[in-house]
């Protein structure tokens, strides 16, 4: 098998380093690459860690900046990556990326948003307080790192063979002692575990079965068109076998869209007995008007659907669960489901509809306390350990829903990483989508039929 460019880089970083003490020394902890611009959207596809686009609010229309995170239980420092003459390009965002892999939160902001962006790095829950500044000239091959703790300044040339020695600095300049549970550098056909090329039937696809699971599967299933507005929601439907009216559930993209394993989990949740309306929230942000399937690269959609807000994202699931409910094997009774940001709108969701009857949230955050107080339906939680971006706010959503009185059941799934039923061939995730995945069907059996 022909190996991906990015991972020859790291080979020769290995290589490279070798003719010191300190390269010696870091070549065996290794984890990242210095990404080129030819592999920084392979890379960004291939990643385990979540990354996402955030508004840093600064001005009368905000900047926006790219984050990626790592996959630790601890808090972590965080990197701003600045790029000169284009920043928050594809391979300052690559860079994050790598960052992320080394244990840092790796954010890749325009310069002219520096200040804020390290503003809204240090008040992050998963963040440990130190950071630094890279400063990345892409065309003259070098980079700067400025710390934040005593203001040292750092030189590198830009290449493979110095890029562990940039790493090295940056981590005593932070303090950062992260040990990765398991390297996932590489691409995705690397990581797979034998035993998990086959699905499960009783168990959500992984990123690896999806497209073959759709290919195969015998349901009833469509993509619709929504009117909402003077614009169309592309859905997709999945319809349970038989003819007996049941609950609807509406299925809320992960961070890349609605994507073949977002479809895939529609397909579960119809062989569970439900109709399963999964709507693509970035319906018309593709190359000229087109929906999320127009994309060739998940960063390509991410980017272009940075500006889809959070109040619009709900007015579109709104518009879907109306729809449903005029189907005619819908018998009235509607649940959300959402994954990483569709666990964030899940969550939301049931707040923004009071009359929802369930709601699960895999790996996503509550919503603000006055939605909170809206909640009528129970919400059924499942988080991973090593994620500690979310996993931090599930002690202080356990405490609220209490004190408000609402039904909340939180899962958190030790050794386990963000989206590990995407990602089940990492870590231990298989075990953690192998128990949650029947609580979440028994849970809509007992609330949506």
């Amino acid at each position: 098998m022909k190996r991906p460019a990015f991972l020859l880089a790291l080979l020769a970083v290995c290589v490279a380093s070798a003719g010191s003490t300190l390269g010696r020394a870091h070549a065996l902890a290794v984890r990242s690459v210095l990404p080129s611009t030819a592999d920084a959207k392979t890379l960004l596809d291939a990643t385990t860690r979540h990354r996402e686009w955030v508004n840093l609010a600064t001005g009368s229309s905000g900047v926006f900046a790219f984050v990626v995170w790592p996959e630790r239980a601890d808090r972590a420092p965080a990197v701003l990556i600045t790029a000169r003459g284009d920043s928050a390009d594809v391979r300052s965002r690559a860079v994050a990326d790598q960052l992320a892999a080394e244990g840092f939160i790796g954010v890749a902001a325009e310069a002219s948003s520096r200040v804020a962006a390290r503003t809204y790095a240090s008040h992050l829950p998963a963040a440990d307080g130190s950071s630094a500044w890279l400063d990345i000239d892409f065309a003259q091959s070098h980079a700067q790192v400025v710390t934040n703790a005593n203001g040292a300044v750092g030189h590198f040339s830009l290449t493979a063979a110095e890029w562990p020695q940039l790493v090295e600095y940056l981590s005593r300049a932070t303090g950062n002692s992260f040990a990765a549970a398991q390297q996932t550098t590489g691409s995705k056909a690397s990581r797979l575990i034998p035993g998990l090329g086959d699905k499960v039937p009783s168990l959500p696809a992984a990123y690896y079965t999806a497209t073959k699971t759709l290919a195969e599967s015998k349901l009833k299933r469509e993509y619709v068109d929504i009117r909402l507005g003077d614009a169309k929601l592309h859905t997709w439907v999945e319809y349970p076998a038989g003819n007996a009216r049941t609950g609807v559930v509406i299925v809320m993209q992960h961070g890349v869209g609605l994507d073949d394993w977002m479809r895939s989990v529609a397909d579960q949740i119809a062989l569970d007995g439900f109709i399963a309306v999964a709507p693509d929230a970035w319906s018309g942000t593709g190359p000229n008007g087109g929906n999320r399937d127009s994309f060739q690269f998940d960063d390509d959609a991410m980017k272009a659907a940075a500006r889809i807000t959070a109040d619009e994202t709900q007015r579109r699931y709104k518009a879907a669960r109306d729809w449903a409910l005029t189907l005619p094997r819908a018998n009235g009774k509607t649940g959300s489901i959402g994954f990483c940001a569709g666990g964030n709108n899940s969550f939301r969701f049931a707040g923004e509809v009071p009359e929802l009857n369930a709601a699960v949230v895999f790996y996503g955050t509550m919503p603000t306390e006055d939605l909170v107080k809206q909640i009528k339906a129970p919400v059924l939680g499942f988080y991973g350990e090593n994620d500690a971006r979310v996993t931090a706010t599930v002690e202080p959503t356990i405490e609220l829903m209490k004190r408000l009185g609402k039904s909340y059941e939180p899962h958190v799934y030790p050794k386990v990483t963000h989206s590990f039923v995407y990602f089940q061939d990492l870590s231990v995730n298989r075990e953690a989508v192998a128990d949650a995945w029947p609580r979440v069907v028994a849970f809509y059996n007992k609330n949506l039929k």
